[in-house]
């Protein structure tokens, strides 16, 4: 006599091919949505999970294909005959032993005929740990709100991740509720350093957040020091030149400079002959500017060594360049000094930079007599006693944003090599840093590349030193192949351009071919997670952010509600051209 079938069985196996396994559906199911304990079972949808018993062993895996014999067939030898009508296709990833515990990977493959089962909740458990003080939680698997999903947080933050998806597919958001629920998870003293290029994360973290703006004042002012660049890419920088002549007169005023500041300073016990123009030391750029201008234009009253014919000696704190008595025509005195016009035009062009107000947060002149600067700056990079800052690059122009990232990420990297054991950041302290809008300060396309540099590094190096990098960006075509190939985790919503498509299938840590062909039917907020921050790739529903980002969805209810006339647009063009309040 034949004992009553199994409610969660749904189907028998019919081919495998490897990790794929044809399961032919048993001919009772109602469609392909089950009841199980009141509620419907998506068993059709791609990327629900199944359960194979193998004696003491379940395999599980996900479905990849779901199709009728009479229309097509599945990925298996054309020989083969179809058996029965309705069919899915499971790629195996892993098992749950006799113990209850999850692996990847299969000791064993199912046989013929085997019974096929949904996965319950309580199937699931060994492989969706809930939310404790290795995992913070993030959505619900998308086929059973029953099931968390968690990330374990020392894999996704010291291995690197990415988070891609189109615009409006729910990236930024899926961004804030991650961050928000490491606040709620008790990881009160997390280092994650937000850069966010738009200024959409104030508003979500500010509860939970250092919030330094290029635009803000005071104590929430954002300050790069331009002085952490080596001469050479700070020239390139600001005047965009980089021929030997002009490098080479650069680099030895830097270096005076650097020096000269290290002697003022009684803090920094450095001797003279050890500062190259490379050491990150703090120096006065509108004084070295001063300089190589004075030596591009100077008018002398002899031609061989002759003393400069000053009228004006012109102010390098107000940038007011010296002033010189014209030079005689013919070849009468005065005459054009010995480096007269050589290193133009970098000299004007940086006259420019610094008079730029859009600058004043990347120019700013250190005091000697104050104590490190440098030390000062990092801390408020990190947020000082709070888990989360935010670092708000809104309003950079676009030929130094990649720059002034670029200093943030290379100085972070640099102080967690160095910091010693129980200092300092790094393997005792790691750091999360989260770039939003990646590609476009990564991409090829960037001026000086400094960014794509130094997160290639990270991605390479980070690990070693705990500091880890989290990619956000809706292109991740067009993101750093070496960094994002290190990527440990990956978390993909909806893309519907297929170089984004094929760039996310080939970097995927899984092999889930099958899984990622829903990319760009994802909804809004659903994602593809693969990795080493989970156990099992998975399509989830993420979490919602409370409070929401600024980067949500823009409202028309002006359009009905605001009151007829002209919009004001004064203070906005004041903006543009940078007549902000505050600013130089």
């Amino acid at each position: 006599m034949n004992s009553a079938p199994n409610p969660t069985t749904i189907g028998r196996v019919r081919h495998v091919l490897g990790p794929l396994v044809t399961v032919e559906l048993e001919a009772e199911l109602a469609g392909v949505t089950p009841i199980w304990r009141g509620r419907l079972v998506p068993i059709g949808q791609i990327g629900s999970l199944v359960r194979i018993p193998q004696g003491p062993v379940s395999l599980v895996g996900s479905v990849t294909l779901v199709g009728i014999a009479e229309l097509t067939a599945p990925t298996a030898p054309s020989a083969i005959p179809q058996q029965g009508d309705r069919w899915l296709q499971v790629q195996l990833l892993g098992e749950v032993d006799a113990l209850g515990k999850f692996r990847r990977g299969v000791s064993t493959y199912p046989g013929l005929d085997d019974s096929v089962h949904f996965a319950t909740a309580g199937d699931l458990a060994a492989a969706y740990p809930v939310q404790d003080s290795n995992h913070v939680a993030i959505g619900f698997l998308a086929s059973s709100p029953d099931v968390e999903v968690t990330l374990n947080l020392a894999t996704f933050v010291t291995r690197h991740s990415a988070i891609v998806g189109s615009t409006g597919s729910g990236k930024t958001s899926a961004v804030s509720a991650t961050l928000q629920s490491i606040v709620a998870g008790g990881w009160s003293n997390a280092n994650v350093i937000v850069v966010d290029p738009h200024g959409e994360y104030g508003s979500a973290l500010n509860r939970d957040a250092a919030v330094r703006s290029v635009l803000g004042n005071g104590n929430s002012a954002l300050r790069v020091p331009y002085w952490a660049l080596p001469a050479g890419d700070l020239l390139s920088v600001l005047s965009g030149v980089d021929t030997r002549t002009a490098a080479d007169k650069f680099r030895d005023l830097v270096l005076k400079a650097r020096r000269d500041f290290a002697v003022k300073a009684d803090w920094l016990n450095l001797s003279p002959e050890d500062i190259t123009p490379d050491t990150p030391i703090p120096y006065n750029i509108r004084t070295v500017w001063h300089e190589y201008d004075f030596a591009n234009r100077a008018v002398v009253d002899t031609k061989a060594s002759g003393l400069p014919c000053v009228e004006d000696a012109g102010d390098s704190a107000k940038l007011l360049p010296a002033r010189f008595t014209p030079y005689g025509p013919g070849g009468a005195a005065p005459f054009k000094g010995t480096t007269y016009g050589l290193y133009t035009p970098a000299p004007e062009r940086i006259h420019l930079r610094l008079r730029d107000p859009r600058f004043a947060f990347f120019l700013d002149v250190p005091d000697p007599n104050e104590e490190d600067p440098l030390a000062t700056i990092v801390a408020e990079w990190l947020g000082e006693r709070q888990a989360i800052s935010v670092l708000d690059f809104s309003g950079v122009p676009a030929e130094v944003a990649d720059v002034t990232i670029g200093i943030v990420l290379d100085t972070l990297f640099e102080l967690s090599v160095r910091s010693a054991t129980g200092d300092g950041i790094g393997r005792d302290r790691p750091v999360l840093i989260v770039l939003e809008e990646a590609h476009r300060y990564l991409g090829d396309s960037n001026t000086t590349g400094l960014a794509r540099t130094a997160v290639n590094r990270i991605a390479r190096e980070g690990r070693k030193y705990g500091i880890g990098v989290c990619l956000v960006s809706q292109r991740p075509s067009e993101l750093p192949e070496t960094a994002l190939s290190q990527c440990g985790t990956i978390v993909a919503l909806r893309l519907t351009n297929a170089a984004d498509q094929a760039t996310v299938r080939n970097a995927l840590p899984d092999a889930i071919a099958g899984l990622t062909s829903v990319l760009p039917s994802l909804r809004t907020g659903e994602a593809l997670i693969s990795g080493e921050a989970v156990l099992l790739p998975t399509r989830a529903t993420l979490r919602r952010p409370n409070p929401e980002p600024q980067g949500s969805d823009p409202s028309l209810a002006s359009w009905r509600s605001a009151p007829p006339g002209k919009a004001s647009l004064r203070q906005a063009i004041r903006a543009w051209r940078g007549m902000i309040e505050g600013s130089p």
